[in-house]
C-alpha cells in the first residue's frame, strides 16, 4: 500500500471504527501547529537575501563561518535533492537510492533521469562499488537503526579511495542540528550535508542549506544558481533563525514526551511487538492488518517503500484532514 492509498483509506476507517487508537499521523507540521505560534516574515533589511540566511543557518548550527564559500540556499532538502539529482545524471551517475525511507527520492531520481541503484536502508548499504554517487538519511527514518561502525567505516573508505569521482549526500532533515557523523563528514569534506527548516521549526519547503566539499563548491554553485529566488520565504525562514531560533529545542520537547506516552503504551501492549519510538515514529513486526484486528490503527510499511509484515507507529497527536483537503500530503512524513 502506497502513501495515496493508505490516506485513501484511513479517514473511513477513523470515521467507521472510532474505537480504534490512532496511531497513524504522519503529517508533523499539521500535527504540531496548534502548539506554536505561526512564523512571520522578519523585516530585517537582511531577510531577503540567501546569502544573510545562510550565515544566520550556519551559525545557528554553531557551524564555521568560512563554511559559506561552500554552502547554497535552496527551499529544502526536496529542492536540494533535485538539483543534486539532475547533476549526478548529467555525469551519468549510478546513484544508490533508500527506497524503504522517503518515496520521494525516487521519484525526484527518476525525473531528474539518474541511473539509480536501489536498496533497503534498514538492511544495510547497497554495493558501494556499483555506486558512483550514494543518498543516506541520517539519522534513519523511520526504521530507528544508525549505521554500524563497520558501515560508517565503509562509507568513508569508499569516497577517500576516488574522492573526485564518488559523491555522497546526507539528509539531515531529520537531525537539528545535525548528527555527529554527518557533522564530521562536513568536516572532513567527505560529503554534501543537506539541512533545511522543515523538522526544527515545522517549515517544509521554505529554506534548507547544501553544503558541499570544497573540491564541489563550484559545480555546486552552477547548480544552484537557476533555483528561484521567493523573498516571502526568504523572510519567513530569517525569522525563524533569528526571532525563532528556540523552536527546535521546544518541537524537540513535544516529540520527547509524545515518544514517552507511545512507549509506555506498547510496553503495555507487548503483543504489538514494537520496539521504541525514534523521533516520532516505532516499528511494530506486527502486519497492518494484524494490527487492525487488535485495535489499532498504524501505518502499513509499505507506505514507506518496507515490507508489508511490518507497520509503523506514530506518537503523532492524529489530525482528520477537512473535506475538501486533498488525500496527498506534500510535506515529507
Amino acid at each position: 500500500m502506497r502513501l495515496d492509498a493508505f490516506l485513501a483509506l484511513r479517514d473511513p476507517l477513523r470515521n467507521e471504527r472510532p474505537e480504534l487508537v490512532d496511531l497513524s499521523e504522519l503529517n508533523v507540521y499539521r500535527s504540531l501547529a496548534p502548539t506554536f505560534a505561526a512564523i512571520a516574515p522578519s523585516a530585517h533589511p537582511e531577510a531577503p537575501y540567501r546569502c544573510h540566511l545562510a550565515e544566520r543557518f550556519l551559525s545557528h548550527l554553531s557551524l564555521d563561518a568560512g563554511l559559506k564559500s561552500r554552502t547554497q540556499v535552496s527551499h529544502g532538502v526536496r529542492r536540494s535533492l533535485r538539483a543534486l539529482f539532475g547533476w549526478l545524471a548529467s555525469r551519468n551517475a549510478r546513484v544508490g537510492v533508500p527506497d524503504d525511507v522517503y518515496p520521494v527520492y525516487l521519484q525526484l531520481a527518476a525525473e531528474a533521469g539518474v541511473d539509480v541503484v536501489r536498496f533497503p536502508a534498514r538492511q544495510g548499504l547497497p554495493e558501494l562499488e556499483a555506486c558512483d554517487a550514494l543518498l543516506l538519511c541520517e539519522p534513519l527514518k523511520p526504521w530507528g537503526r544508525t549505521l554500524t561502525d563497520e558501515e560508517t567505516t565503509r562509507v568513508e573508505a569508499w569516497v577517500r579511495a576516488e574522492p573526485s569521482r564518488r559523491v555522497l549526500l546526507i539528509d539531515s532533515a531529520y537531525a537539528t542540528p545535525p548528527t555527529p557523523w554527518a557533522l564530521r563528514l562536513l568536516r572532513e569534506e567527505l560529503a554534501f550535508v543537506l539541512v533545511s527548516l522543515s523538522k526544527g521549526w515545522l517549515l517544509p519547503d521554505h529554506a534548507g542549506l547544501c553544503i558541499a566539499p570544497s573540491r564541489w563548491s563550484q559545480e555546486a554553485r552552477a547548480v544552484f544558481a537557476p533555483l528561484p529566488k521567493d523573498e516571502q520565504r526568504l523572510r519567513i525562514g530569517y525569522a525563524a533563525l533569528t526571532e525563532h531560533a528556540a523552536r527546535p529545542r521546544r518541537v524537540g520537547e513535544v516529540l520527547t514526551g509524545r515518544a514517552l506516552a507511545l512507549d509506555a503504551f506498547t510496553t503495555r501492549r507487548p503483543e504489538l511487538r514494537a520496539a521504541p519510538c525514534i523521533g516520532y515514529f516505532a516499528t511494530s513486526r506486527c502486519s497492518f492488518d494484524a494490527l487492525l484486528a487488535q485495535g489499532i490503527l498504524g501505518v502499513p510499511a509499505s507506505v514507506f517503500g518496507g515490507p508489508e509484515h511490518l507497520s509503523v507507529l506514530s506518537s503523532l497527536e492524529p489530525v482528520m484532514r477537512s473535506a475538501g483537503q486533498s488525500s496527498k500530503e506534500a510535506s515529507r512524513p
